[in-house]
């Protein structure tokens, strides 16, 4: 029937219950830095600066499986924006045209990625900033759709922010889902009007799948604590899309000062 015809061309496509880009990614800022600071990595990055305007960059990872990575490239500003050209170990050359502004309210990213056999994917994104905050739309050639706002307020003073994000994705036609975020920080000013070191952060995020999606409804409610000196304490828990319930909790202390 057709309810199977369209099961199978999701199958085909790209994943409809899971964004194709960053949702929200301002959000939990401090705590998803914990989170890769304590997470096992074997990473290796090298940047050198070739002359003015032209830079060289190389990355080389390896997985918990044994599969590696590496990726090289060039980034060279020009008056259009940085443009970038970066060479994957897959195979995969990637050009990028990153922050050209048409309009001085907006700004557009172009990608495209290439394959020995042609075209092999390409995105574009957008950044309009409007009275009301910043409105963010995302789109790649697989079909893939993406909206988002971020409305930044200060209505407790100064040392304060009140963020507040939504976000939706989809397909041409078809809804994938909703995420929304509410994220309140609050500094504590120094006595000499220096930058303060000492910043509370709370965050709550909701994400609503679409309609017959296998999965849930999920969302997490985290707290982050600077304390100076590069000290922080950090505590998350999260109901994931599969009902499970995560508590996590810990800190960081800088050794050397």
């Amino acid at each position: 029937g057709g309810g199977g015809a369209a099961a199978e061309e999701q199958m085909m496509g790209p994943p409809l219950d899971e964004p194709g880009f960053p949702s929200l990614p301002m959000f939990k800022g401090e705590l998803n830095e914990w989170i890769n600071a304590t997470t096992p990595q074997r990473l290796a990055m090298v940047s050198l600066g070739l002359r003015e305007g032209l830079g060289l960059s190389g990355m080389g990872m390896l997985a918990d499986d044994g599969n590696g990575m590496l990726q090289s490239g060039l980034t060279y500003g020009t008056r259009f924006g940085a443009l970038k050209a970066e060479v994957v170990s897959q195979g995969v050359l990637q050009t990028t045209l990153e922050g050209f502004m048409p309009l001085p309210f907006l700004q557009l990213t172009t990608q495209l990625a290439f394959m020995p056999q042609g075209l092999a994917g390409g995105a574009m994104q957008s950044v309009l900033m409007s009275p009301i905050g910043a409105i963010i739309g995302s789109a790649n050639l697989g079909g893939q759709l993406s909206a988002e706002l971020l409305l930044p307020l200060q209505p407790f003073g100064e040392d304060s922010q009140l963020l507040l994000g939504a976000n939706a994705w989809g397909l041409p036609g078809a809804w994938g889902g909703s995420k929304f975020a509410v994220e309140y920080t609050q500094a504590e000013p120094t006595a000499d009007g220096s930058m303060p070191t000492r910043i509370g952060t709370v965050t709550a995020e909701v994400t609503r799948p679409r309609a017959g999606s296998p999965n849930g409804v999920s969302g997490s409610l985290s707290a982050c604590q600077q304390l100076g000196g590069g000290d922080a304490l950090n505590a998350t828990f999260e109901v994931t899309p599969r009902g499970e319930r995560v508590l996590s909790m810990g800190g960081s202390k800088q050794v050397a000062r």
